[in-house]
């Protein structure tokens, strides 16, 4: 992995540079990098950042997490999208996930997914594998923790993308066969993007000539499919920072482009790993805390690059880890986030050799051995 990362970052690219800059912002998404996964995509896009907007005055009344309690429990099947560079989507994917359950919801099917015989091994262990054939999304950890997370809650993962001629009526096709093979069970889709809009011959505008009843479709990227720019400032008596990065301080408003409401997060929000203002998203609902690793007598000097990463010590050395952070420049230390719990901690340098291991425990924001 971390050759496959310093060929896409040393290649000198022609032709079509967004593609390209896509790839190395998942990638680096992927390997913690969540500040270079954005200018990235930025780049691709020819986006340049500005100042967090104050939130319109057409927010619906109380929060995210409210209202999903109050109203996802009348349908069926209801979708969600994630942007596939922004691990912060996962974030909140990851804290729908005991509301969904609540309200009846038992079948996840995750975009993520690349077949059934993947599918049906993470239904019987409960954690995918940091392996090539597991596709590219379940090797974020977020993603994998989504995993982790939903068979603790006793979902049942179901795979239904496709990448087909005709892949957006497949998919609509698929969601079809899944709720006739789950009769009476209610089914999340988490898939990317735009795939969940009533819009452009996507697989949400195809599904209604497929399955009569309604669903509901919430988007959490905003029109331009970027998860910075579905942020907002509340402001007077609105305000309210003691839930910054959970549910509870997201809002919605009624409609969006081609969906049923549209998510917005307010407050702020960083992409830097330290601990500060924003980054509270990756506690993930305060189901994780801040750790951090020197890796100054793990993979030598400063200036190389080091892969530290953290797996817990219940799973094989090859699942996807809890948390891992590519350390590389200037820098001495990886931020991780993790659970209470055991972990097996490894140190890779750029070659991909395993340079140390250390068997640590983390619990209420402490780490001992």
């Amino acid at each position: 992995m971390v050759d496959a990362y310093q060929r896409l970052h040393s290649t000198h690219w022609d032709g079509a540079a967004s593609n390209n800059e896509q790839m190395l912002s998942m990638t680096d998404a992927m390997l913690g990098r969540y500040e270079q996964a954005q200018q990235e995509m930025d780049s691709a896009f020819k986006h340049v950042p500005s100042p967090t907007p104050a939130c319109s005055a057409d927010l619906g009344a109380g929060t995210f997490d409210q209202w999903l309690r109050t109203h996802v429990g009348k349908f069926d099947l209801v979708m969600v999208n994630e942007a596939h560079n922004q691990p912060m989507s996962r974030s909140a994917i990851y804290q729908m996930l005991p509301i969904m359950r609540q309200q009846g919801f038992s079948i996840l099917a995750l975009e993520a997914l690349p077949d059934p015989v993947t599918t049906k091994w993470i239904n019987q262990n409960g954690y995918a594998l940091d392996e090539k054939s597991y596709g590219f999304y379940l090797r974020e950890p977020i993603e994998s923790e989504i995993v982790r997370q939903a068979k603790r809650l006793g979902f049942t993962l179901v795979d239904y993308d496709n990448f087909s001629a005709h892949r957006e009526q497949d998919e609509a096709r698929n969601l079809v066969w899944i709720l006739k093979q789950h009769p009476g069970k209610k089914v999340f889709v988490v898939a990317g993007y735009d795939h969940i809009k009533r819009i452009d011959g996507r697989m949400a505008k195809l599904l209604p000539k497929l399955y009569a009843k309604p669903f509901l479709s919430i988007d959490q990227l905003g029109n331009t499919n970027d998860v910075m720019n579905s942020t907002c400032h509340l402001s007077g008596s609105s305000a309210d920072d003691r839930a910054a990065g959970t549910l509870s301080s997201m809002r919605w408003r009624s409609g969006g482009r081609g969906t049923d409401i549209t998510a917005w997060r307010t407050g702020a929000y960083a992409l830097d790993r330290e601990v500060g203002p924003g980054s509270e998203w990756l506690s993930l609902g305060g189901a994780r805390r801040h750790y951090r690793f020197s890796t100054d007598n793990a993979c030598g000097e400063s200036g190389k690059v080091c892969l530290v990463e953290a797996r817990y010590a219940s799973e094989p050395e090859n699942a996807v880890p809890a948390d891992r952070y590519l350390v590389s420049g200037t820098e001495h230390f990886a931020d991780l986030y993790l659970r209470d719990g055991r972990y097996v901690v490894t140190y890779r340098n750029a070659s991909g050799v395993l340079k140390r291991t250390d068997v640590m425990t983390t619990r209420g924001g402490i780490l001992s051995h």
